[in-house]
This record gives structure tokens, sequence and C-alpha cells, in this order.
């Protein structure tokens, strides 16, 4: 009965929006996200020797937590919303692939990484200059 919960509550945020009342911001902010694969991104150096580092957990096969660091050689230096919006997209991925191989985290890590920088921060970038090692 979820399914019907879930769209009761649209039906009426919709209804409230058309009659033009005001939510609260509170009751408007979405939920801050969990995630048991947390990501912490920073800027370092500059010019062509700047880096955004990133920090993070994976989980492998058998329940194995490793620690990863990626490196991504750039030039850009990341405003705090665009470290915030890289880490998330690190940690959805995180989430979704635990329990799988390794490798293919890695993978899909520089994958996300990239996919990041050119669709949601709209800077090019070569998936040459990523670097996830597993630590």
């Amino acid at each position: 009965m979820r399914t019907r919960s879930v769209l009761a509550a649209i039906g009426a945020a919709g209804t409230l929006v058309l009659t033009g009342a005001v939510l609260p911001a509170s009751a408007a902010a979405p939920a801050p996200a969990t995630t048991s694969h947390p990501y912490t991104c920073s800027n370092s150096g500059s010019g062509s020797a700047h880096i955004v580092n990133c920090v993070g957990t994976i989980t492998g096969i058998g329940n194995v937590v490793k620690n990863v660091d990626i490196d991504i050689s750039d030039i850009n230096v990341l405003s705090g919303n665009q470290l915030n919006i890289l880490e998330t997209s690190l940690e959805d991925v995180a989430d979704v692939k635990a329990g799988t191989s390794v490798i293919l985290q890695k993978v899909d890590l520089a994958l996300v990484t990239v996919d990041t920088y050119v669709n949601k921060l709209s800077i090019p970038i070569d998936i040459s200059k990523v670097l996830v090692d597993v630590l």
C-alpha cells in the first residue's frame, strides 16, 4: 500500500501548488540522503598540478570493505557545491555496486566521475585523467 500513500502525497502536494499554497521551506526541502559509503572530495595544488582528490570506501565481494582514493587531474578548481555533487555521485555508485567485484567498482567509479564532470558540472574531462586506487 506504500504506492497509494506516495501517490496520495504527490496528489496533495500538486493540489497545494495548483491552488497557490506555499509550503514552508522545511516541508519542501528533501531529507538528507544517507550512505554506507561516504566520500569526501577536495581541491589540491594549482594550475597544471591541480587535482581533485576524493576518498571513500567500497564494499567488495564477501562484504570486504576497501578504502578508495580517486585523483582527478584537472585545472578546474571545484566549488563546494560541485564537490558535493561529485561526492554524491560516487556515494551512489558505491552503494549500488556494493558486493560486486572490486575491479568493476573501480571502473564504475571512474565512469561516474567523468559522467559527473561532463553532464552535471559541464566540465569536459577525459577518463585518462581519473585515477582510482584501492588501498
